[in-house]
């Protein structure tokens, strides 16, 4: 007898459901959460534009830096 029941939504009419012992649902937990770190990961580094691996600095915002204002 399973522990957990894991269920994924597939389309609005279908699921998979996984019936899981506590320890394997904790491994899957941790595989997903880990997946979606790199996942992330990479998305970041590919939407900064970073060279080399090393992104670049970008504003939080979203739209481009000019640079510091200076009053005239």
């Amino acid at each position: 007898m399973a522990d957990v029941s894991v269920r994924f939504a597939m389309t609005n009419d279908s699921e998979v459901v996984l019936n899981l012992s506590l320890p394997q649902a904790l491994r899957l937990m941790e595989a997903i959460a880990r997946k979606v770190g790199e996942t992330l990961a990479e998305r970041s580094n590919q939407s900064v534009g970073g060279v080399g691996g090393v992104p670049s600095p970008a504003p939080s915002n979203g739209m481009p830096s000019l640079g510091p204002y200076t009053p005239s």
